[in-house]
C-alpha cells in the first residue's frame, strides 16, 4: 500500500553500525555508520505526514548514535551529503548522560526526535528502534518526557545481565 493509505511509515536515520560486537556480521555487511543529514530526514517525515501518515518509526542499527555534525557536512550540487558516524564511547559512570558532542553545528537523536516532534505537528506518534544501551542518555528521555507525540517505549536489547558475557561480547556496556 502506498503512504496514502498507510497510517504509519519507516524513515530510516542510520545505516550501518560502528561497535563491532564480538557475534555480529552488521560492520562487515553493511559498513560503518551512515547518518542522513537531519533537514532530509524532518522533509520525509513532513511528506509522508502530508500524505496521511500520522506514525513514524525512526529506524537504525544502532539508531539513538545518530548524530550529525554540520561542520563537516560535504555538499554536492547543492545537496547535503549523508555523514559517516564517528566511532566514540560517549558516556563515562558517573558524568550526565548526554552526548560528549552535543551544542552548536550538531545536530544529536534527542535534537532530531525534538525537531521533528516540533516541525511536523501532524506525526501523532514518533517511535525509534533499534537502541544501543551503551549510546543511550538522559538527553533521549528528557525529550520523549517533554514530547506529548514521543511514545514511551524504548527498544533496548541489552542481550545479558551478566558484565562476564557482555564484556566477551565486546558491548562496551555493564
Amino acid at each position: 500500500a502506498d503512504a496514502a493509505r498507510r497510517r504509519s511509515a519507516y524513515v530510516r536515520i542510520t545505516r550501518g553500525c560502528n561497535k563491532f560486537c564480538t557475534y555480529c556480521v552488521v560492520p562487515f555487511t553493511r559498513g560503518a555508520e551512515i547518518h542522513r543529514p537531519p533537514a532530509h530526514i524532518v522533509d520525509e517525515c513532513r511528506r509522508l505526514a502530508d500524505q496521511g501518515v500520522i506514525e513514524v518509526t525512526l529506524l537504525g542499527q544502532t539508531v539513538n548514535h545518530y548524530r550529525f555534525e554540520h561542520d563537516a557536512a560535504e555538499t554536492r550540487d547543492g545537496v547535503v551529503q549523508p555523514q559517516k558516524g564517528r566511532a566514540y564511547r560517549p558516556f563515562s559512570e558517573g558524568m550526565h548522560r548526554r552526548d560528549p558532542f552535543a551544542g552548536s553545528g550538531v545536530t544529536t537523536f534527542a535534537d532530531l526526535l525534538y525537531e521533528i516532534h516540533e516541525k511536523v505537528p501532524e506525526i501523532m506518534r514518533l517511535r525509534f528502534v533499534t537502541s544501543y544501551p551503551r549510546d543511550f542518555g538522559d538527553d533521549v528521555l528528557q525529550v520523549m518526557r517533554d514530547c506529548p507525540r514521543i511514545c514511551r517505549y524504548l527498544h533496548v536489547p541489552a542481550q545479558s545481565g551478566s558484565n562476564d558475557v557482555l564484556k566477551r561480547m565486546n558491548r562496551g556496556y555493564t
